[in-house]
């Protein structure tokens, strides 16, 4: 495959999905895309996919597991990606920059001590204030943490890295082990850990606003990331950075 990187979309939300999709086709993009969904039966036709801009030819439509867990549903697609480079994206997150994620692409190629790149996003999308397109000439250095709402990871990281952790599953209410939350900062954190850096690539702009985030607002299994910070802490043995004071401390 050309590209030599597929895009993986966790999604849960068929209008989103079908936004997200047409924005990567208005920006030019021809990489393979992965969806995986949250393992509910699907009764859509090949031609409603179609119609929300997947090419059946290339594009995979991969079933989830369930109970939906994010970092597990993640790395099913990482997996269905064999080799390829991935760029992880959410499904409320719009490509605003035509061929943006070759553009990543080639900043990674150019910038080999960078473990993992994210775009600049809207200043509304985002409050991690250093990953808010700032209109900054080259590439930077973001000192903690990235998020998984879209970001390049190079396959020789996800090689040196591993997986996403999906222990970070516990984070929300209702039945069972479910939800998302913190995985990022997981990962950020052990790519770190190798020597290589996170970056933050403003030539490329993602709208992270204009949709809502089918993950965040499930009425069934409200977010509590508190849980999540608990098991970060007891998994690395400190506090994750940014998430403000241990509170038992």
């Amino acid at each position: 495959m050309s590209n030599q990187y597929s895009i993986v979309i966790p999604s849960r939300n068929f209008a989103n999905l079908t936004a997200c999709v047409n924005a990567l086709r208005d920006a030019g993009e021809t990489a393979r895309v992965i969806v995986v969904d949250d393992f509910k039966p699907c009764c859509l036709s090949r031609d409603e996919f179609v119609r929300a801009g997947l090419d059946l030819s290339r594009d995979l439509i991969m079933l989830g597991d369930d109970p939906f867990i994010f970092a597990r549903n993640v790395n099913i697609g990482i997996a269905a990606a064999t080799t390829d480079d991935v760029v992880l994206l959410n499904d409320d997150a719009l490509l605003k920059t035509p061929i943006g994620f070759s553009l990543l692409r080639q900043q990674s190629i150019a910038h080999p001590e960078f473990g993992a790149i994210c775009p600049g996003f809207d200043i509304g999308g985002c409050r991690h204030t250093n990953l808010v397109n700032q209109r900054r000439p080259s590439i930077a250095v973001e000192p903690t943490m990235l998020i998984f709402a879209c970001c390049y990871i190079p396959r020789t990281t996800i090689n040196l890295v591993g997986l996403l952790d999906e222990r970070f599953g516990i984070n929300a209410g209702g039945p069972g082990p479910r939800g998302y939350g913190l995985e990022d900062d997981d990962y950020s954190l052990r790519i770190r850990e190798t020597g290589l850096k996170l970056g933050v690539y403003d030539g490329v702009l993602v709208d992270h606003t204009t949709l809502r985030s089918t993950f965040r607002f499930d009425p069934e299994h409200k977010a509590d990331v508190r849980l999540h910070e608990d098991l970060f802490k007891r998994i690395h043995g400190h506090w994750p950075e940014g998430h403000g004071m241990d509170p038992t401390r």
